[in-house]
């Protein structure tokens, strides 16, 4: 999510990794001079530790060091998955096609001569770079017109029609990519609906190709307890648990879950959570907030999820906010942290408001974008009319 300050600017961070002092300190000058921010290490380990608390666009480093040599280097790089995504170039001056074959071998993007001038070198950056965020676009255009194609969507169109209650949503993909966070609503009939959102671990594909089989048992377990009339909600998201421990392909996949029945007659919300955060709930009569925490635990961790059941009596003007954890990520020093109560304090002097939901888009959500959003983002805003 969500730096609500003046986001930065989109400059992008290269960690120069050169153990020769003169050549790191002069190339570090040049990069900056040509509008990127240097991260420099002068060996492996350094870069390895800083690369812990920094994320940088690409890892440009040297072969011939003390030590922990480029390769050996960057073999760390690649057994740690939270960095293996990183671009890497190595830049040396042994050029032995056996060396280069070697490092290229590796997966990394190019094998540069250290003996080129440096303005070319940082051409050639350059053209990597760009040619890395074409590819991002290109992936994400392919993808969007494969769910198009496929007809399968994970966020719906629109918010539906309940009565005694206005319903509003938001959602934005990590990256523009069509992520692993889901919304959803199913009226079971003129009195009930049922309202949910989860997040599947992971990002990108990897979490969106899952999304349609955890949909899909959630769908269809709410289908069919409601034929049998049973619309106890712990029930349900036990079944929808137990159906997904038992999937072979869904296995080590986790996906948290936020449940609601809404009951147009009685004005009582039903939840019950899976590994999802604190609802927020606000009491207009008394202009208060508190939080509503459930005790499950994530789909597809364990057979038996203890999942408890809570009911909330909403009255006319009383809100719920439930979202994903995309909303409480905050960039940190290159990694992100989670602020619970960062978020909670930035959405509550909005809410109790004739258009709360409105306004906490324009002030809070229409800040998130690409420098500044660490995963997927998503939001449902319930009201009692």
């Amino acid at each position: 999510m969500i730096a609500f300050s003046d986001p930065p600017l989109n400059v992008k961070k290269i960690l120069l990794v050169e153990d020769n002092h003169m050549f790191r300190r002069v190339f570090e000058a040049s990069l900056i001079k040509a509008g990127y921010s240097c991260v420099a290490c002068e060996s492996g380990a350094e870069a390895l530790a800083l690369l812990v608390v920094e994320t940088p666009d690409l890892i440009l480093s040297d072969y011939d060091m003390p030590q922990m040599n480029g390769f050996d280097f960057r073999q760390a790089v690649l057994l740690n998955p939270k960095i293996s995504d990183i671009p890497f170039v190595f830049l040396t001056s042994f050029t032995d096609n056996s060396l280069i074959l070697e490092g290229l071998s590796m997966y990394a993007i190019d094998f540069i001569n250290k003996e080129t001038p440096i303005p070319v070198i940082i051409s050639k950056l350059g053209n990597i770079i760009k040619s890395l965020e074409n590819e991002h676009v290109r992936s994400v255009r392919e993808l969007r017109v494969a769910a198009e194609t496929l007809n399968v969507k994970s966020i719906p169109t629109q918010s539906p029609n309940v009565s005694g209650f206005r319903l509003h949503y938001w959602h934005k993909g990590y990256l523009g990519y069509p992520g692993g966070d889901f919304i959803d609503f199913v009226q079971a009939d003129s009195r009930f609906c049922f309202t949910f959102l989860g997040d599947i671990m992971g990002k990108k594909w990897t979490a969106w190709f899952f999304t349609f089989g955890f949909l899909s048992y959630i769908r269809a377990a709410i289908r069919f307890c409601v034929l049998d009339n049973d619309f106890t909600l712990d029930t349900i998201v036990q079944k929808i648990n137990k159906l997904i421990c038992m999937d072979e392909s869904l296995q080590n996949i986790l996906s948290s879950l936020s449940l609601l029945l809404l009951d147009s007659e009685t004005g009582e919300v039903h939840y019950t959570g899976a590994g999802d955060l604190p609802l927020i709930s606000f009491d207009q009569e008394s202009a208060s907030v508190k939080t509503v925490l459930s005790s499950g635990l994530l789909l597809g961790l364990m057979e038996e999820g203890f999942y408890d059941k809570q009911i909330i009596q909403m009255k006319t003007g009383d809100q719920l906010v439930i979202f994903t954890d995309g909303m409480i990520d905050i960039p940190s020093s290159g990694s992100k942290k989670s602020d619970y109560p960062f978020f909670v304090s930035k959405i509550t002097p909005y809410l109790g408001k004739a258009e709360s939901f409105e306004l906490i888009k324009t002030a809070v959500l229409e800040s998130i974008n690409d420098t500044n959003q660490m995963d997927d983002a998503s939001i449902i805003f319930i009201e009692k009319t």
